[in-house]
């Protein structure tokens, strides 16, 4: 009969992973308790966390730092409601290994070690929703995301890959390629996440067919006058700021000018704090 400790030297995180999924599928429930079995499996996060490391990587050689690692590969540079589920469902599966196979890597719970960060809010503040706010995108602006996102899906996996491969080359803990790839792999998903949580907010407008062409909002074309030297006039348009791109005059609503901007109507002045100084504008036209 084979022990545990045996179990967790010789089981994949697969094999691990397929075990996990088949206890929640056909655990029993106690009376008057809810079982993991009530819960649903998040396939995706657990597929996501098997391929980061392999398949075929066995369980004991999962390290803390391993996992420390992957976990701000998925926050990255902040926390959405996404990360959030997508860390709980690796954690779940972390503590069930610990549990059933008797983790060798390390006698604390690995599950420990997926730090999931919690949004922070001040004393008093109104608490709004992330996925309640929406986001508002020109349809070019919408279209180029779902192929910088399509993009990155395709090199996120490649890095995947990668990251098997300089897995299987040796000593993970003095591996320069494997270091180089987790990271690079981290930053790609923390750009999908941030990507896909835009366009799931997203509202659509076009360019010169806002609402309200009476004051400035995100697609609106807007003429302003430099009252500082008196030269010609220059045309922006307001978008947000995932399109922005200050060679082509498409100004985020959270640049300096954006902000200025935003609810001015044709005649009134604004003050703009830039690098050169205190710049003064006024509204010509707003299309």
């Amino acid at each position: 009969m084979t022990s545990t400790s045996e179990a967790a030297e010789s089981t994949t995180i697969q094999e691990a992973l397929d075990k996990y999924v088949r206890n929640l599928k056909t655990g029993s429930k106690p009376k008057g308790k809810s079982s993991s079995a009530d819960k649903p499996i998040d396939h995706q996060a657990l597929y996501h966390f098997v391929q980061y490391f392999s398949p075929d990587t066995l369980v004991q050689k999962l390290t803390p730092a391993d996992i420390g690692t992957y976990a701000e590969s998925v926050n990255g540079t902040g926390t959405s409601p996404k990360a959030i589920e997508h860390l709980q469902a690796v954690k779940d599966f972390l503590a069930y290994v610990h549990k059933v196979l008797k983790w060798t890597a390390t006698s604390k719970n690995p599950a420990t070690y997926v730090r999931i960060r919690k949004a922070r809010t001040r004393t008093g503040a109104t608490v709004v929703s992330s996925e309640s706010q929406a986001i508002e995108l020109t349809s070019a602006g919408h279209a180029q995301l779902m192929t910088q996102r399509e993009r990155l899906v395709i090199e996120s996996e490649a890095l995947v890959e990668e990251i098997r491969k300089a897995r299987a080359d040796g000593d993970v803990t003095e591996n320069s390629p494997l270091d180089a790839a987790r990271e690079e792999q981290g930053r790609v998903e923390a750009r999908i996440q941030e990507i896909t949580v835009t366009l799931e907010r997203a509202v659509i407008i076009e360019e010169g067919q806002v609402r309200d062409s009476k004051v400035v909002k995100i697609g609106a074309r807007v003429e302003v006058k430099d009252l500082n030297s008196g030269s010609n006039s220059k045309t922006y348009t307001l978008v947000n700021k995932t399109e922005a791109n200050p060679l082509e005059r498409r100004i985020s609503d959270d640049s300096p000018m954006g902000k200025a901007l935003l609810g001015k109507r044709v005649g009134q002045k604004l003050l703009v704090e830039t690098p050169r100084g205190k710049m003064n504008y006024e509204v010509l036209s707003i299309a």
